[in-house]
């Protein structure tokens, strides 16, 4: 998939992480058809917000790197009867399912990837690189921002 274009904080300025992962959610809370409570509770809770959002089908799905989706992070699907099933990073990994949009969205955090942080507005294989760099290597916010 392609990276998301968002205006940036600053004018003239290629978009920060922030930005971009930002306009991802607000264009979730806002489409039509989407399941508001599994979105605003997943918006809510700082480690997913902090990644970048999909939707597919009715699935909520999340990517460490906003140029393409890293499918490393367990994501939401729909059930009958209004319940969640949580698998991932794989579809035939079953994480285990939930009654609530809340109950799912800790499902999905407790299988997030050790050390998941903020999406990085790169490629998957950027995110590869620095997930084998020592973290005293690790850029900064600001060089890893930057194409």
């Amino acid at each position: 998939m392609g990276s998301i274009d968002a205006p940036s904080a600053s004018h003239g300025a290629e978009p920060g992480q922030d930005d971009v992962v930002e306009a991802a959610w607000q264009r979730l809370l806002h489409r039509e058809g989407m399941d508001f409570r599994l979105v605003r509770a997943a918006h809510a809770e700082p480690l997913l917000r902090q990644l970048h959002p999909s939707s597919s089908h009715q699935d909520l799905h999340f990517s460490r790197c906003t140029g393409e989706w890293s499918w490393d992070v367990p994501f939401v699907m729909h059930l009958p009867g209004g319940r969640y099933l949580v698998v991932g990073p794989s579809r035939s990994q079953i994480v285990g399912e939930a009654d609530t949009a809340e109950e799912a969205v800790a499902l999905v955090v407790g299988g997030l990837p050790s050390g998941c942080g903020p999406a990085i507005v790169r490629r998957r294989e950027e995110l590869d690189r620095l997930d084998t760099v020592p973290p005293d290597q690790i850029p900064g916010d600001d060089e890893r921002r930057s194409e």
